[in-house]
């Protein structure tokens, strides 16, 4: 945790010098990216007042487009993750519409993306009959490392939501964080 700070602290650091700046997107307005991510799960109270907890590893992929025609502004796209834990043996999945705002900084040759974003989607289980409304609201950091190739690596610090099941009153609350990469085409 404390490097991914250190991390964070870094590139804030560059976004904000002197030579670096929001700008239009060098990059093609759709994308295609996949990340692996760890989460925390909460589910206070959901057993005859009892609750309980777990941590799970979340591969996933999403795709989008950006209605600006660059990669920056207004985005739309469509995520499915997967959640999957040992201790519990838990498999549950989440498919969700992410939208958000995507701010490019031009450091020297390369791009900086600073992408707040939230979701609404369907979580479930695969172990049983139980699903639900998924929200979640979070932040990217994308760096564009290989010039004019659209490639991308990105770093989500932070994702916070929140599931509600079926039945009224039966909500869990999560906290995940992702890395994984990605490419802009279409430019």
């Amino acid at each position: 945790m404390r490097r991914a700070l250190v991390a964070l602290a870094s590139v804030a650091t560059l976004a904000f010098t002197s030579s670096a700046h929001a700008d239009d997107s060098s990059y093609g307005p759709f994308y295609v990216q996949g990340g692996v991510g760890i989460s925390y799960w909460d589910f206070p109270n959901l057993v005859a007042g009892f609750g309980y907890s777990w941590t799970g590893f979340d591969p996933q992929i999403e795709a989008g487009y950006h209605f600006s025609g660059r990669h920056d502004g207004f985005v739309l796209g469509l995520r499915q993750a997967f959640i999957l834990t040992g201790i519990q043996a838990h498999a549950a999945g989440l498919t969700a519409l992410r939208g958000g705002w995507d701010i490019p900084i031009k450091i020297s040759s390369f791009e900086l993306n600073i992408d707040p974003f939230g979701t609404v989607g369907i979580g479930y289980l695969f172990d049983g009959p139980s699903a639900g409304i998924s929200l979640t609201g979070g932040v990217d950091a994308k760096l564009f490392f290989l010039a004019d190739k659209g490639v991308y690596a990105f770093v989500r610090p932070i994702e916070l939501g929140a599931q509600c099941f079926e039945d009224a009153g039966r909500c869990a609350f999560s906290y995940a964080m992702s890395v994984g990469a990605g490419f802009a085409l279409g430019k």
